[in-house]
């Protein structure tokens, strides 16, 4: 596991500002939390039980849903996290081979069941990108003062949803995606570590 959050400075949260805004134009401060949570903390949020990490994602697996895209979207400045279409799933290599070159996944996708071995590689891979160390509410609440000037000059958001995530950032609790987000964008995906990510997938390849 990783032992300390990810570094981030007004540069790197520009990019994964801008790069949200292109992929997901409608989200609103409620998602904007959520990927400032999952920038700085990875999965951590989602708990480091392996077992539990992994029930939870064959559950998703078996859902009727469409191809996530993005298959892979940066939110640390090719430093920190990335989000994970579970449709990178079934092209995981086995433990130990060499990651696959992202250019040779199809440019059109079909819905693919990976096998139980690329599950639980992926499970793993999800508890390894956890950081060791619990939330620490004080710095939190501390990242988020410093944060909201910028964030409400460019998402203008409304009283209410300050409000509710106001409540999340006072108990360093993740929110849900927002009901329009997930209507629009049906998102379904992991985060890893981009060193462990790049084990897995030649990113640049």
């Amino acid at each position: 596991m990783l032992t300390r959050r990810i570094a981030l400075n007004a540069g790197d949260l520009n990019s994964l500002w801008d790069i949200e805004a292109t992929y997901h134009p409608k989200a609103d401060l409620t998602d904007i939390y959520k990927l400032l949570c999952q920038a700085y903390y990875g999965p951590t949020h989602m708990g480091r039980e392996l077992a539990l990490i992994r029930k939870s994602l064959a559950e998703e697996l078996k859902q009727n849903r469409k191809i996530y895209l993005p298959l892979l979207q940066d939110i640390g400045n090719r430093k920190g996290f990335y989000r994970v279409s579970l449709d990178l799933i079934p092209f995981l290599p086995k433990q130990g081979e060499a990651p696959v070159p992202l250019s040779s996944i199809p440019k059109k996708l079909s819905r693919t069941q990976p096998s139980e071995a690329q599950i639980d590689y992926m499970a793993l891979l999800i508890q390894e990108s956890c950081l060791e160390m619990d939330v620490d509410l004080r710095s939190w609440k501390a990242t988020w003062r410093r944060l909201w000037p910028r964030i409400e000059a460019r998402y203008k958001p409304s009283k209410e949803i300050t409000e509710t995530v106001v409540q999340h950032v006072l108990t360093a609790d993740i929110t849900k995606h927002s009901k329009n987000y997930k209507s629009l964008y049906q998102p379904h995906y992991r985060i890893l570590h981009h060193k462990l990510l790049k084990t897995v997938f030649d990113i640049e390849a």
